[in-house]
């Protein structure tokens, strides 16, 4: 009896040992498995997230949003208040009656700007970094706005032509970013005509540079199409 024990004791030991290892074997695998679950769950809601990110606004839509009332814009990005379209005069009765005109690339970025037509020329309005602008407006009779196609581009256009003794334009090009990318006058000053007209002896300048009657009525014809 005393020769079998120890070998008892050696059997029992080795069992104990083997089942250790398999053990460890089996959690470790356990271990594994749950690591790569996790990984693929946090996979999957970095995934979520970036599918629950807000797009911005099209330019189209928040000219929408503006025509219905439900945003206001700006002048400028120190205007805390803006204007609402409801503000501006919708009464046909009235001399300074605003309405809903067409959408075209005015400040040269690819995108519809609004025009809304009105007393002297309306006011062209903007869209973009997520808010509408005040891109342009008319400012009287000495500015009344409109636009025009010239050199590849559309210009902004304040002219003064009602007055005497002047026919006056000032042509603004914008970068589509809001920037004015470049702008220069275009003009005829004839104070002591006698039928209010301009003739040779007339002063025409463009981009501060005097020049003669021909070439000023030719980039008259070549901006505005007359």
């Amino acid at each position: 009896m005393k020769l079998r024990i120890p070998n008892i004791v050696v059997l029992m030991f080795c069992l104990f040992v083997f089942s250790g290892c398999s053990v460890s074997k089996d959690n470790s695998e356990v271990s594994n498995a749950e690591m790569r679950e996790t990984n693929a769950w946090e996979s999957t809601q970095e995934t979520d997230e970036e599918d629950m990110v807000v797009a911005e606004p099209e330019p189209e839509e928040l000219l929408d949003a503006f025509l219905a009332g439900e945003i206001p814009a700006f002048y400028d990005d120190e205007d805390e208040r803006g204007i609402l379209f409801d503000q501006l005069s919708h009464d046909e009765d009235e001399w300074d009656c605003h309405s809903v005109g067409e959408r075209i690339d005015l400040d040269n970025d690819g995108e519809n700007e609004q025009i809304v037509n009105g007393p002297y020329g309306g006011i062209y309005f903007d869209a973009r970094d997520g808010k509408v602008y005040v891109l342009a407006e008319g400012e009287g009779t000495a500015g009344v706005l409109s636009y025009a196609v010239y050199d590849h581009a559309t210009w902004i256009v304040h002219s003064d032509t009602t007055h005497g003794g002047r026919q006056t334009y000032w042509l603004t090009r914008y970068d589509g970013g809001g920037n004015i990318a470049d702008e220069f006058k275009l003009g005829a000053e004839y104070w002591e005509s006698p039928d209010d007209t301009y003739d040779e002896n007339s002063e025409f300048t463009y981009r501060d540079e005097e020049i003669s009657m021909e070439e000023y009525e030719e980039l008259i014809k070549e901006i505005f199409g007359w």
